[in-house]
């Protein structure tokens, strides 16, 4: 597992600077033309500046760097817990009851009472989705991927299918309707500090004690026999983990709507770059998960202009194919 520190030295810088670029052109660009040094200036234009620069475009970013890597965590998380590589929130339901839960909530119009609401039900979602799929998935011999991938889809199914009912019977609703289907499809548009805010203690709080369990993942790498004989209390883990990836998951998805795949295609890419060590895994899964989905946020703002398209739309265009290709690498390496 012990892989040289100096390409990971070279990937951790790389992929900070990658970040930092990729915060500045996105905090730069959008529909108005407004940039950062010119807040430096005595332009006439600087309230106008500030409101662009501060106001808007910078909070939202900011939601991108917070949803971007708590998911990204989430994944690493996920995948450490099933030990298995192709497991990803999106990927096994764990958003989808998130987004029921949020969707529920829109359709009680309980998100008008609290900023806290649409949270806390996203949260409950992926709680009771997370404990179902492991209470199903549990195996002696670990989890064998047709089983999860399997239970997964189902719960995917089901979530999925109930979502689409409460959308349907609220489609005469013009005052719901339109802000269910826009959420549901993921954007960042709209997103202010009062709403960063709400989101980072959790999102930060979560990335934090998800690095504190890295250690913890390795020896669970190692299987659940030998894990429990260095001492592992995999009960506890489990638990941890299982409440960890749901308030990540919840929260990110009750801020933005479904950002499906960042939760797989990160913590694999990352794992490329540094390995399996998790203590390395998730910190920079949590840098990378973050420039993608600034990255994806820029795209969605510049490609069509005036119009914009719905990031979680452009995120599952590209996780979509990502997800076929793992598939097939996987199915390749075990004819060999």
């Amino acid at each position: 597992m012990r892989v040289s520190s100096r390409p990971n030295s070279l990937a951790i810088w790389g992929t900070a600077l990658l970040c930092l670029l990729v915060f500045m052109l996105s905090w730069s660009f959008g529909g108005a033309p407004a940039y950062p040094w010119q807040l430096l200036s005595q332009s006439e234009d600087l309230d106008m500046l500030q409101r662009i620069l501060i106001d808007i475009r910078l909070p939202r970013v900011v939601a991108a760097c917070l949803i971007g890597g708590a998911l990204a965590a989430a994944g690493v998380l996920t995948q450490g817990l099933f030990r298995n590589p192709l497991a990803s929130p999106s990927v096994i339901g764990i958003s989808s009851g998130g987004v029921l839960g949020a969707i529920l909530a829109f359709y009680l119009g309980v998100n008008f009472v609290s900023l806290w609401m649409l949270p806390l039900f996203a949260l409950v979602g992926c709680v009771l989705t997370t404990t179902i799929l492991l209470r199903f998935a549990r195996d002696p011999r670990g989890f064998p991927i047709e089983d999860l991938l399997l239970i997964g889809f189902a719960l995917n199914g089901i979530l999925s299918a109930l979502t689409s009912f409460l959308l349907s019977i609220s489609l005469n609703d013009f005052d719901k309707a339109p802000a269910m289907m826009n959420w549901m499809l993921g954007t960042l548009s709209g997103k202010t500090w009062e709403h960063c805010l709400i989101a980072a203690g959790p999102l930060l709080g979560g990335m934090i004690f998800a690095q504190k369990l890295a250690y913890r993942f390795n020896v669970l790498s190692l299987g659940n026999d030998v894990a429990q004989t260095l001492g592992l209390d995999l009960k506890r883990l489990r638990t941890e983990a299982v409440l960890l990836v749901s308030i990540l998951v919840g929260t990110s998805v009750s801020l933005s709507g479904m950002m499906p795949f960042i939760g797989l295609i990160v913590p694999h890419f990352t794992r490329i770059l540094v390995g399996p060590d998790h203590r390395q895994l998730l910190g920079l899964s949590v840098i990378n998960g973050a420039t993608l989905l600034m990255l994806a946020d820029l795209l969605a703002r510049v490609l069509m202009p005036p119009q914009e398209i719905q990031v979680g739309v452009l995120i599952s265009l590209i996780g979509s194919p990502f997800f076929l290709w793992m598939l097939y690498q996987r199915r390749r390496q075990a004819a060999l």
